[in-house]
């Protein structure tokens, strides 16, 4: 582009993250790759990691100060400026997504208008919420990424038609695009009264830099006793619709008696029901949760699995799915979803319906029955993933949404005599 845009983002967990799931570390690409491109890119967020720690001040990632078109001073790309607000407590923000960031609101006030667009993540949070009035005040355009969480679907499925009705309720509707990151998106936005023409497909990003280092898939199998066992892998948050139940009952009827199935995830909610199937199914040391993997460890994780399965329900993308392919690991998923369609069209995997405990044992016994099988149709699978879902090309689409909405909203006006007003 010719003239960088100062773009707002507005994230309630950023990079070190990782217990919130996959939303953390697309914020992170996404604003990085518009960074890259030039871009003045400044992102909000909280410093919110878990229900008991917070982003330690030492490791507030990004954080450059003043830039200028988006440079260092060695005339490299510099990465986003981050601010990081203080919650409220961290265990709230964990446990009820109240995420109460102390400063974000008058920082918003006094300096919306320096923006001439923004991007806020995530549905029914106070920082977007704060936000969006923030920047409908000062009349910049905001896009918004629900990444699945628009529909009031899951847990305290009441609390969030309150937080709806009342301070939530014109975040969605005053936005001027909706992002869905899948068709399946797409339609869901579409059933929630979304015009398909505020909502645009731009798929997440993947952040291949993270798989140009070799993993060490033997020493995961040693950690965790596994040896030379068919190993079954499931990675993800523990929440009732992500299947953990489904799977369990799966594994126990599967004909490979060896193989080993290990859960690896922060528990939000389905912990102990896993544990207490298990032992209701006698599955013993066969089956065992392992807790959170964070960065290069869920790598190695994946790679160390003959196959990985995520059995979810209303999964509008899969980040898990598409990591595990470029790792060389096939997968087993749902077809309800994004992460279905998504798999289906790199064919680097098996689709089951949602809830069958039976088909989805099928389609784990096929994969473990024939691994090398899946060699070459996983390699194809995780060229197109590099092709279709790398940082840059993604960021090009938000590039042209953005311009988009800023020619809409202000007419033939040039975006750079703007940012010079």
């Amino acid at each position: 582009m010719s003239s960088p845009l100062r773009i707002l983002h507005v994230v309630p967990y950023y990079e070190h993250a990782w217990a919130y799931g996959g939303i953390p570390r697309l914020a992170t690409a996404i604003t990085r790759g518009l960074a890259r491109r030039g871009h003045l890119v400044t992102v909000c967020t909280t410093d919110a990691c878990d229900a008991a720690s917070r982003l330690p001040r030492g490791a507030r990632p990004d954080f450059t100060g003043a830039r200028r078109r988006g440079r260092d001073s060695s005339g490299e790309a510099a990465g986003p400026q981050v601010r990081v607000f203080r919650n409220v407590s961290n265990r709230l923000a964990y446990h009820w997504q109240f995420f109460a960031p102390v400063g974000l609101a008058s920082y918003l006030r006094a300096h919306a208008r320096e923006f001439d667009i923004a991007h806020l993540h995530a549905c029914r949070n106070l920082p977007g919420v704060l936000a969006a009035h923030a920047l409908r005040r000062a009349d910049v355009p905001y896009v918004v990424s629900p990444n699945g969480t628009a529909a009031a679907i899951e847990r305290r499925a009441a609390a969030k038609r309150v937080f709806d009705a009342t301070v939530g309720r014109h975040m969605l509707a005053l936005a001027d695009r909706i992002v869905a990151v899948s068709d399946a998106e797409h339609r869901q936005l579409a059933t929630l009264g979304i015009p398909d023409a505020r909502i645009r497909t731009v798929p997440n990003p993947i952040d291949e830099s993270e798989f140009t280092s070799p993993r060490d898939p033997a020493a995961f199998r040693d950690a965790h006793g596994v040896g030379d066992a068919p190993l079954v892998l499931f990675l993800g948050k523990l929440t009732p619709r992500k299947g953990v139940d489904v799977l369990l009952r799966a594994f126990a009827q599967l004909t490979h008696a060896r193989a080993r199935l290990l859960i690896a995830g922060n528990d939000m909610g389905s912990g102990a029901d896993a544990d207490a199937l298990i032992v209701a199914l006698a599955l013993g040391r066969r089956a065992h949760r392992i807790g959170l993997l964070r960065g290069a460890a869920r790598l190695d994780a994946l790679a160390a699995a003959d196959v990985v399965v995520y059995p979810s329900r209303d999964e509008v993308f899969g980040l898990v799915a598409l990591e595990a392919l470029l790792c060389g690991t096939p997968v087993v998923v749902c077809n309800d979803s994004g992460c279905g369609e998504i798999v289906a069209q790199l064919d680097g995997g098996h689709i089951v319906p949602y809830g069958e405990p039976d088909t989805l044992a099928a389609a784990i016994d096929a994969v473990l029955a024939s691994p090398h099988a899946w060699t070459d149709r996983v390699r194809a699978a995780a060229v197109q993933i590099r092709e279709r879902f790398a940082i840059n090309p993604v960021c090009a689409r938000f590039e042209r949404m953005y311009q988009e909405v800023l020619v809409e909203r202000r007419g033939d006006r040039p975006v750079a005599a703007r940012q010079r007003a």
